[in-house]
């Protein structure tokens, strides 16, 4: 009994869709508004009817032309770079190609007041100091003629209390710029 109940329901749910899909057939309007496409008629009582589609985009006027003041360049960067930071970018650009020639070692990449002497060992022909970078708490060797700090400073001399960097350094008068050594020593600090 169950199973013919179900039948006739699903059969009386089919009359009604196919009611009132032709219900929806006569309710569409014969002429079509702008930016529809004009309705199909439905073929017989099986086939559903077909029903107006919206276009995707209204096709533009034939004279319209773009105007593009008062708009956004699409292709413009969205950060403005001033000249100053320009010119800065290119002398990086130049001392990194300069230096492409050795490599750069962690040395090199942190300022040489970064460093501080924690030990030096050896004798009077031959002396090995030990700095410390203080943001990284690492520990490096020196030794003479090694490179320290990104100005390509040269350890010049390991003494019994202080190690000497040569670093180029600029000096700039009013109307030119020099080129000059700078000696900057690094300390051994006395413990108390």
């Amino acid at each position: 009994m169950t199973r013919r109940h179900s039948i006739a329901a699903l059969a009386a749910g089919a009359l009604i869709l196919l009611l009132a899909g032709g219900a929806t057939l006569a309710a569409v309007p014969a002429t079509p508004g702008p930016g529809a496409t004009p309705a199909m008629p439905a073929a017989g009582p099986g086939k559903p009817a077909a029903t107006t589609v919206p276009a995707a985009v209204p096709a533009p006027p034939a004279d319209y032309h773009y105007q593009s003041s008062g708009k956004q360049d699409p292709f413009q960067p969205f950060l403005e770079l001033d000249q100053a930071l320009l010119k800065k970018k290119q002398e990086e650009q130049k001392k990194k190609a300069a230096a492409k020639g050795r490599p750069i070692s962690p040395l090199q990449q942190s300022e040489i007041a970064q460093f501080r002497l924690v030990g030096i060992a050896g004798n009077d022909q031959k002396r090995t100091a030990i700095v410390e970078e203080r943001t990284t708490k690492k520990y490096y060797p020196l030794a003479v003629g090694s490179y320290i700090g990104p100005n390509e400073g040269r350890v010049a001399e390991i003494l019994a209390d202080r190690v000497v960097v040569e670093e180029r350094g600029e000096t700039r008068d009013k109307k030119t710029k020099k080129m000059q050594m700078r000696r900057i020593p690094l300390l051994l600090r006395q413990e108390p």
